[in-house]
């Protein structure tokens, strides 16, 4: 959800979960929707897709990630575009998980657009991020449980920062 238009212009229908090589998708995707699934469920949330402050926490930990393995391993121009909208790429998972239809992730990818760029343009998910980093480290370590208790700490982080921010906001 980097670019404001890419939620727009994605077609759900037309992205392949398979397209991202499995090194990077080890990496980016699958231990984030692992954990942001989880800490939905402890929060009541039997399925991700409707607990948007842990759909939020997705959307900035994917991104987060790409950012980190571009910038780690720039010589992966296969897996750029695809990098580029890894974060939309998971919430399509996610939302095709719930048999959502294509017009209803296309509708919830807006949403989900607007109040990341609201979040992101008031600084509400910022003490999130060395998290993050860390996680990013023990991936490629290939620490895969220490990397999830730091993407489970930013997960909570983000999700008590936007609760916070809401109440404020209403």
């Amino acid at each position: 959800m980097k670019n404001q238009d890419n939620a727009h212009r994605l077609d759900p229908e037309q992205l392949d979960p398979d397209a991202l090589e499995p090194a990077t998708y080890h990496r980016v995707i699958g231990p984030t929707l692992k954990v942001a699934a989880d800490v939905a469920a402890k929060r009541g949330h039997p399925t991700l897709h409707d607990d948007m402050p842990a759909m939020l926490a997705l959307v900035d930990m994917v991104t987060r990630l790409a950012d980190l393995f571009v910038e780690h391993y720039p010589d992966a121009e296969n897996d750029r575009q695809m990098l580029d909208n890894a974060a939309t790429g998971a919430c399509v998972m996610v939302f095709q998980q719930a048999k959502l239809p294509a017009d209803a992730i296309g509708q919830c990818l807006a949403a989900l657009e607007t109040a990341y760029r609201q979040l992101y343009e008031h600084d509400v998910i910022e003490q999130a991020r060395p998290f993050v980093a860390m996680a990013w480290q023990h991936l490629d370590d290939d620490q895969r449980e220490d990397a999830e208790k730091c993407l489970r700490q930013a997960t909570e982080s983000t999700i008590a920062a936007i609760e916070a921010w809401q109440t404020q906001v209403h």
